[in-house]
């Protein structure tokens, strides 16, 4: 079994000698604990279309593929393959882990470009300073 361990902040939890841990405002720091996580069932899939289907409670995100392929019988369908639910807790730390993941990728590699029509196009090259002969 692939393991390992992250730590999450206890709150209101029962420890295992049966004393409670973390109690809302107790007056101290909240405790960290350390649960496993079991990775060994997890599956891998490739995404680049998602949709999103929000209630009171949850939000809906269906994933899948759509290939970009128009055939003269018209473009091929988008494949939905996964639905992942979450809670809205859930749901703000996984966008606050994305935006600091975006962030960090733009720093590197400069601006992903949402608008299609702007990321086909070739950015303008810079002038290039003339090289220096050797005399």
């Amino acid at each position: 079994m692939a393991e390992e361990k992250v730590p999450v902040p206890s709150q209101g939890t029962v420890n295992e000698a049966g004393g409670s841990a973390g109690q809302p405002g107790a007056g101290g720091p909240p405790q960290q604990m350390q649960i496993p996580v079991d990775a060994s069932r997890r599956e891998t899939a490739y995404v680049n279309f998602v949709q999103a289907h929000i209630n009171a409670d949850e939000i809906y995100l269906d994933m899948g593929t759509f290939s970009q392929v128009i055939t003269p019988a018209g473009p091929d369908p988008i494949v939905l393959t996964h639905r992942l639910i979450m809670n809205f807790v859930t749901a703000k730390r996984l966008a606050d882990l994305l935006r600091r993941a975006i962030t960090q990728h733009e720093q590197m590699f400069g601006v992903i470009e949402l608008d299609p029509q702007r990321r086909l196009r070739v950015p303008p090259q810079a002038p290039q300073p003339p090289r220096p002969t050797g005399s």
